[in-house]
């Protein structure tokens, strides 16, 4: 170790830390680089600790080694400033090095140890430091260290205000590291430069930046309890609100509160002025309230929602800086609530975009019209016979209908069975911006994976494997199988469920073959002796081909009027035996 001027840590009030709370979370801001974010992140740090150094380590995706992430420390001007000028050491020899230049040199990466679960004092080139673990969700994820230590130790008073300051700190990096990848994924895309900005500014997760806010305003304000309530999404606007964070509030009080302003706990003193009063007196002194502050999140004559400040023992009133801070923390919420809703409505606009582009794919060639809309049709019915969640068929729905998105540029059919092999890299990666629930994009990239691993195109098997994707792939076989082609006939019944029994456990899931083949034998038995399904619905037959149809009303009008011609050349049928409904009908009813 090299013996050189060590700092004292400097001597903070409690009452800072509320303020660094905001620091931090203020370097969050969507114009700024992520060295910038985490240089603000570490000065807000150092507003309470007052050291030379601080190292920020994450940790690696193997949570075996922890990473440099970024280095803060004084300055050359600041430490010359200070009167201590650029101080020099020995470094071997007769040679001399800078601490300036010590103190930026520190280890790029080591391996992850029991102790860093906890804070504690080590050892490096610059002297002794103090680590303090990073946690998100219970879950380590870094490490930052400060130094060097007068007398190899920290005062237990600065100690406490770190670990007061753990929370919004760990976010904030955590923050910044997130919206840092989702960066470099937008600069790996074309044409995204004009909806970047709206996507990094949105990219908090708000339940938890809210708790976080509402954290900061107890906090600040000394205040017992709180709650932010926000408008419900789908419900009428300025109807419902429904509690999105709250802390120590009775779960009476939560659970039985009407917060529809005008008619339940609060009303409008002021509706042009946005001031809200206590409505309910009674409910207010039967829940034992003794104090109560609420500020609604407005925008424009539309409310957003309210953030509550309640005290439960203390009488005496709000002061008037409690009612500034809380609009302050409003603001910043509404902010957040306006940016979440400009990237949903991205992220609709963008996701029709590929939904149409996917369609354009299946048109190039009529044995593939309406493919997707069929894929789509048989996954969400697999996947509903597997009993599965109503939010995990919509992700099946959602993945289905851009599972071939990947194939809307190319062009050329030379290409062959390489562009047929990155289509579902391709497609993934063109939605993996948005905000949609990860299964989306991992079902796109993996249908056409195998279950035994002779997939591609990353030969993932098993479980490794997506249900949505295991879902993907068997629906679609099933529809390609089910539709002539110039390279095969239609399968009757018979052949294609040999088929998918031969296939089944290699390449497909035997759990999804299973619910497939019960769909499609309940459908036979409920048959008797007419069509499988309506053609118009198993072919999902394009509106414009519907139109002058007679099977729209009449499932089996073709067969009983196969001399008058078939219909059905727009979907590659240019004859009954092309048409599987057909083959399975006389199949079964021989």
């Amino acid at each position: 170790m090299i013996g050189f001027r060590k700092r004292s840590p400097q001597k903070a009030s409690r009452l800072e830390t509320p303020a660094v709370w905001n620091d931090i979370l203020g370097a969050l801001k969507p114009d700024s680089s992520y060295d910038e974010r985490l240089d603000a992140i570490l000065t807000a740090l150092d507003k309470v600790v007052g050291l030379d150094v601080y190292y920020l380590y994450l940790l690696d995706a193997t949570g075996k080694r922890f990473a440099l992430e970024h280095v803060k420390t004084k300055s050359l001007e600041e430490e010359r400033e200070a009167g201590e000028g650029d101080l020099l050491v020995p470094s071997g020899g007769d040679e001399y090095e800078s601490v300036h230049s010590i103190l930026r040199a520190p280890l790029l990466d080591f391996p992850y140890h029991t102790r860093h679960n906890e804070p504690h004092v080590t050892t490096a080139r610059a002297g002794s430091l103090y680590a303090a673990p990073l946690r998100r969700a219970g879950r380590l994820v870094g490490l930052v260290q400060m130094g060097p230590l007068n007398d190899d130790s920290m005062p237990s008073s600065i100690k406490q205000q770190v670990t007061d300051l753990l929370l919004p700190f760990t976010f904030a990096v955590t923050q910044a590291r997130q919206e840092e990848d989702l960066r470099q994924r937008l600069r790996s895309l074309e044409n995204q430069s004009e909806v970047s900005r709206r996507l990094l500014s949105s990219a908090f997760e708000i339940e938890e930046f809210i708790s976080l806010l509402l954290d900061l305003a107890l906090t600040a304000t000394g205040t017992e309890a709180g709650f932010v309530a926000i408008v419900e999404p789908d419900g009428p606007e300025g109807d419902k609100l429904s509690i999105s964070a709250a802390k120590g509030m009775p779960d009476e009080f939560l659970e039985r509160a009407n917060l529809v302003v005008g008619e339940g706990l609060f009303d409008w003193m002021s509706e042009k002025a946005h001031t809200l009063v206590v409505r309910d007196y009674e409910f207010v002194q039967e829940m034992g309230v003794k104090s109560i502050l609420a500020v609604p999140l407005v925008e424009g004559d539309r409310l957003l929602g309210l953030f509550a400040l309640v005290n439960f023992q203390k009488g005496e009133t709000f002061a008037a800086h409690s009612l500034k801070l809380l609009s302050t923390f409003t603001e910043q919420i509404r902010l957040v609530l306006g940016n979440a809703r400009l990237l949903d409505q991205f992220t609709q606009r963008y996701l029709e975009t590929l939904k149409a582009l996917d369609k354009a794919v299946d048109v190039r060639h009529p044995a593939t019209v309406s493919h997707t809309e069929r894929v789509t049709a048989v996954a969400v019915e697999i996947a509903a016979k597997m009993a599965l969640s109503a939010h995990e068929v919509d992700i099946i729905r959602t993945a289905a209908e851009i599972h071939d998105v990947g194939l809307c540029g190319i062009t050329e059919v030379s290409q062959g069975f390489q562009a047929d092999y990155n289509h579902p890299t391709i497609g993934a990666d063109m939605v993996r911006i948005l905000a949609l629930p990860p299964g989306v994009a991992d079902a796109v990239v993996s249908h056409h994976e195998w279950f035994d691993g002779w997939g591609y195109p990353n030969g993932l098997k098993g479980n490794e494997i997506t249900l949505g994707g295991r879902i993907l792939a068997l629906a679609e076989y099933f529809v390609e199988t089910t539709t002539a082609s110039e390279f095969q006939p239609t399968f009757d019944w018979s052949k294609l469920k040999e088929e998918i029994e031969v296939r089944k456990g290699s390449q497909f899931d035997p759990a999804v073959v299973d619910a497939l083949l019960t769909i499609v034998e309940e459908k036979r038995a409920q048959a008797g002796d007419g069509v499988l399904e309506g053609c118009v619905a198993f072919k999902a037959c394009p509106s414009d081909l519907q139109a002058d149809c007679p099977a729209r009303d009449d499932p089996a009008h073709c067969f009983r009027h196969r001399a008058e011609g078939v219909l059905c050349e727009g979907h590659g049928d240019s004859t009954c035996e092309g048409c599987f409904l057909y083959v399975e009908w006389q199949e079964r009813n021989q």
